[in-house]
């Protein structure tokens, strides 16, 4: 029996989320740690004739000795179970205790680059034992010690050896490759790296020049200190106020992003990143950076989807040119979310984050690919602010002398004609929404450009784990821009801008195109891949909120009720329910038989609640999808004038069925506990109240007949 005084075990804090993956991410995609046992007599023979010898020779000996078992120590790592083994003998500890303290910078570099090998692999366990065990200590010391030595080189480069210059180099991409790892760790962790000389140094090594005088920064040491960067601006407005106190910063950057991609795309990818978590911030701030520095979204969306081209141009490409085509995908992904939040707002040069230039300037590298400002606005139309008037100051437009010499020259033809045709003259659905057209250039470019890019990775056939998560991240790319075109042109989103009627109408090939080339074959393809349903059902349900007269030739509805009926996943049924709901919304005599059968489906969904004193059924739908389904009905049969409401609604008598719906919905919402589901309830007594009024209107519609 456990004695009172016995330590409890302490509660885990939750991990640090961001808005992107963590930075190891596609390393553990790439080397999957299996669950192995060192108790066996394999292990104990490998552990006396291997580890021991390995932990003794680091402890005892001259420092060409303990380096030496700090190389051997870190060429094991990989292997799990030597890695295990070398934990259960208390290799943190003796890094920590010894080795870091040693007087030989040798052996201190050996040790960091050691300890960084075992978190990469052991993650958010071994991170927040470091943490406990105060390495923040060691690291203000280690900090301290590479910015003597970067000063010291930089202002008088021969003081220090080749031999010197590569142990300093080395030292400092260990040091902040774990405060990378560390950073992902907690919320608290997160602040400890947020912390005025870690990260004024990671920017500084950005730089072609420290203190004034030129240095040379090697490749590896400026990744680490960007991809540093990258993740801990994510989300964190700590970091965000240090940053901006370097007046280099967005210039190291800037100068970055603007390189040959071919040369450095990790370096270039964790560049535009950093920049769209700067941006983001400025944008959430109202503050003036982005404006002040002319940095925008758009901007990044050329060098991200030449690095994609770039690595799937290659025949086997390197693990970090993968994880650079990684983090470009998430980053292109993150840019199209915030699209849907910024839309709208007056950022600078009033073209969601564009400014204005002079026309035939091309200070971008990536001319094939570049949005130039002038192109995305070419086809604005005037005439829409004598139209309404009354929203001039929602919009500020910029001078008309600023559009002369806009020209598509400045873009490769292809490229100049397809911006051309998405930026055309306006139709009229805006004015019939009472809603203003509104450029996207992210929008814009993503359509033109990184859509096409990405669609062969998606519709690829994986042949590793991390070739399957790059296409699952590929088609949660094309997902995040399907949600923003349909929210963005929906009427019922809350803002008052549209995106131009041209814009919508030359995405909507696209969406034909992804439904029927990707999204089809993998539902025909019946895979018992749960996260690839989920990804392709989320993409679906945003395709069909945009267009619901996708093909059904196929009979693609019932492959939707097939993986409805066969999940188990609550959220997955529930996304199931919004493709099917948006399906039924086509008109046409030949989609009315689809609709009876997508109508009877959600009806009969919502009559097995039951009656008041019956039994629950054994198949009773979760109250999500329950709620879902009413709200597929209320969107679906909104309208008499709907070519299949006389139909279906009336003919199949839906009305007698959503009044006997009322009683049994009010005592599932009494059933959905207030306090600990809170806002399941909230949409329970939503839908209730839904129900009554939808029930009134559609009485007092058929009246009027």
């Amino acid at each position: 029996m456990v004695g009172d005084t016995a330590k409890k075990r302490r509660k885990q804090p939750e991990p640090r989320a961001g808005r992107k993956s963590s930075a190891t991410t596609f390393f553990s995609w790439a080397n999957p740690q299996p669950d192995i046992s060192v108790n066996s007599a394999e292990s104990e023979i490998l552990r006396d004739q291997k580890i021991l010898p390995i932990i003794s020779g680091i402890q005892a000996g001259s420092p060409a000795e303990k380096k030496q078992h700090l190389i051997a120590a870190c060429s094991i790592i990989e292997d799990p179970i030597c890695r295990k083994l070398l934990l259960k003998q208390h290799i943190i500890q003796i890094i920590l205790d010894k080795v870091l303290a040693d007087s030989s910078q040798e052996v201190v570099t050996a040790g960091w680059a050691l300890l960084n090998k075992i978190v990469l692999y052991e993650g958010y366990d071994i991170s927040l034992h470091l943490y406990r065990k105060d390495i923040f200590s060691q690291i203000i010391g280690a900090i301290t010690t590479i910015k003597s030595g970067v000063s010291a080189l930089a202002t008088q480069p021969k003081s220090l050896s080749p031999s010197d210059q590569t142990l300093l180099w080395d030292y400092t991409s260990s040091v902040l490759s774990l405060l990378t790892k560390l950073s992902e760790t907690t919320k608290e962790i997160l602040d400890r790296v947020s912390n005025e000389d870690v990260l004024l140094l990671a920017s500084a090594l950005l730089g072609l020049k420290i203190g004034g005088n030129k240095i040379a920064v090697p490749e590896n040491v400026q990744i680490a200190a960007v991809i540093l960067l990258d993740r801990v601006t994510d989300q964190n407005p700590i970091a965000y106020d240090l940053l901006v106190k370097d007046p280099g910063f967005v210039g190291n950057l800037m100068r970055i992003y603007t390189a040959k991609v071919e040369d450095a795309p990790l370096k270039i990818a964790a560049t535009c990143s950093t920049l769209h978590n700067v941006i983001s911030q400025s944008l959430a701030l109202a503050d003036d950076l982005a404006e002040d520095n002319k940095i925008a979204d758009a901007r990044l969306i050329a060098p991200l989807t030449a690095i994609i081209q770039a690595v799937l141009s290659k025949q086997s490409p390197s693990q970090e040119e993968q994880q650079a085509l990684f983090l470009s995908l998430e980053t292109l992904s993150d840019v199209a979310d915030c699209t849907v939040e910024t839309f709208g707002h007056n950022a600078p040069g009033n073209t969601n984050g564009i400014q204005r230039k002079t026309p035939g300037d091309r200070s971008s590298p990536h001319s094939d690919l570049d949005m130039e400002d002038d192109d995305l606005l070419e086809g604005e139309d005037e005439d829409e602010d004598e139209d309404d008037e009354e929203n001039e100051d929602d919009v500020q437009e910029d001078d008309d002398d600023d559009d002369e010499g806009a020209s598509d020259e400045e873009l490769p033809d292809d490229l100049g004609a397809d911006m051309a045709m998405v930026t055309g003259e306006e139709g009229t659905t805006a004015r019939a929404s009472k809603k203003k057209p509104f450029d996207s250039p992210e929008l814009e470019f993503l359509l033109v450009a990184t859509i096409p890019a990405v669609l062969p990775i998606a519709t690829s056939t994986p042949s590793s784990e991390p070739e399957r998560n790059i296409k699952l991240t590929t088609i949660s790319l094309l997902s995040a821009i399907a949600r923003a075109f349909a929210l963005l042109c929906s009427k019922t989103h809350k803002c008052k801008f549209t995106l131009p009627q041209s814009l919508q109408q030359s995405y909507l090939p696209s969406t034909h195109e992804i439904w029927n080339i990707l999204i089809t074959p993998i539902l025909c393809s019946n895979s018992a891949d749960l996260k690839l349903a989920e990804k392709i059902t989320e993409l679906a349900s945003h395709i069909t909120a945009f267009t619901p007269s996708v093909s059904v030739s196929n009979n693609q509805h019932k492959s939707f009720l097939a993986l409805y009926n066969a999940t188990a996943s609550i959220p997955l049924k529930v996304l199931c329910v919004k493709v099917l709901s948006n399906l039924a919304r086509c008109q046409g005599t030949d989609r009315i038989e689809v609709n009876k059968e997508l109508g009877t489906f959600f009806m009969t969904t919502v009559n097995k609640l039951p009656f008041y004193g019956d039994a629950e059924p054994a198949d009773l739908p979760a109250p999500e999808v329950i709620i879902e389904c009413l709200n597929a009905v209320y969107d679906v049969y909104d309208d008499m004038d709907n070519d299949y409401d006389e139909e279906v609604f009336v003919k199949l008598g839906f009305l007698k069925y959503l009044k006997s719906f009322v009683g049994r919905l009010r005592a599932m919402a009494k059933k959905v506990d207030r306090r600990t589901r809170f806002e399941l309830r909230e949409s329970a007594d939503e839908a209730l109240i839904n129900l009554t009024e939808f029930i009134k209107y559609k009485t007092a519609e058929r009246e009027e007949i």
